[in-house]
């Protein structure tokens, strides 16, 4: 197999930061997680709350009995 030159990517400072960003981010998640400490308030009230199975199909039939016949024929 012959192999070629690798391509060059030219990256601006606007990327070489956003990587940066990124990878400051996963750390301190990763930081967070071996402390046990959640990062926002959502990740706080997310460990709260039990989780709970979805069923689309039940979310699906919920919706469409909670519908009148003109809105599921698409009159209104």
């Amino acid at each position: 197999m012959i192999r070629r030159p690798p391509t060059l990517i030219q990256m601006t400072d606007g990327d070489v930061q956003q990587v940066r960003t990124a990878l400051m981010r996963q750390k301190a998640e990763k930081l967070a997680a071996q402390q046990g400490v959640p990062l926002t308030p959502a990740q706080a009230t997310a460990a709260d709350t039990p989780a709970q199975p979805y069923h689309h199909v039940e979310e699906q039939k919920r919706k469409r009995e909670a519908m009148t016949k003109d809105e599921r024929l698409g009159l209104r």
